[in-house]
């Protein structure tokens, strides 16, 4: 497992350090998010010590669990879909939440990480391809709701998270991100971070403005 996960994510930082020279940021510019839903305790342990300290997780209970038994020098990262009855676990254990995309969820991570005295980071979720069957506020209402998230004691407006459609629509969904990723940052100057790309497109979003790139397969094999 060890020598698989090393050559795996040795080619990932290079295919991510060409793609970033294209426009002329280096590695390091580039916040890589090992996608390690279903994967286990031992491929997570194994990736950190080649190197790998931000993790994405889908499902509450499986982020408490790794978290929990994994020692503390890792960033955990809720990627998945938010259920107001799960927030309690994902304030407790998120390091950063990518999928916030309402106000009543907004509300309810405020409140549980004020409870446990937590400032968590967060992204809105933008349904940058309008499709109904992907989460996300519409790209019109991000500012408004860019602001409410802001006005929050206990949340870190950090940016926005998009899952543009593959295929034809990919490189276009992603200039219309990075746009409005420009658009957030000129009245949020610390909303730095566009989380975009996965295995299938992370060298076309780092091109398109990318720097928070959410990859599994391509470290950890399929699941």
């Amino acid at each position: 497992m060890q020598k698989e996960l090393e050559a795996n994510i040795n080619s990932l930082n290079f295919r991510i350090s060409k793609a970033s020279k294209t426009v002329s940021k280096n590695l390091n510019d580039i916040f890589l998010i090992a996608v390690s839903k279903k994967k286990s305790i031992e491929h997570i342990t194994k990736a950190k010590e080649l190197g790998i300290k931000n993790f994405g997780e889908n499902y509450a209970q499986e982020l408490e669990n790794k978290a929990t038994n994994i020692d503390k020098n890792v960033n955990w990262h809720f990627i998945g879909p938010l259920q107001s009855n799960k927030t309690k676990i994902i304030a407790k254990y998120a390091d950063w939440i990518h999928t916030i995309d309402r106000k009543k969820i907004a509300d309810k991570i405020n409140d549980e990480c004020k409870k446990i005295n937590k400032v968590i980071n967060a992204c809105i979720q933008i349904n940058i391809s309008k499709e109904p069957t992907k989460s996300g506020i519409s790209p019109e209402d991000m500012m408004v709701f860019a602001k409410y998230v802001d006005s929050m004691e206990n949340i870190n407006l950090k940016g926005i998270m998009v899952l543009p459609s593959l295929g034809e629509k990919n490189r276009k969904q992603m200039q219309a991100s990075k746009l409005l990723h420009e658009k957030l940052i000129s009245a949020f100057p610390d909303a730095k971070y566009l989380s975009m790309g996965t295995t299938n497109d992370f060298e076309t979003a780092i091109a398109s403005g990318s720097n928070m790139v959410r990859v599994g397969e391509l470290i950890f094999g399929k699941r």
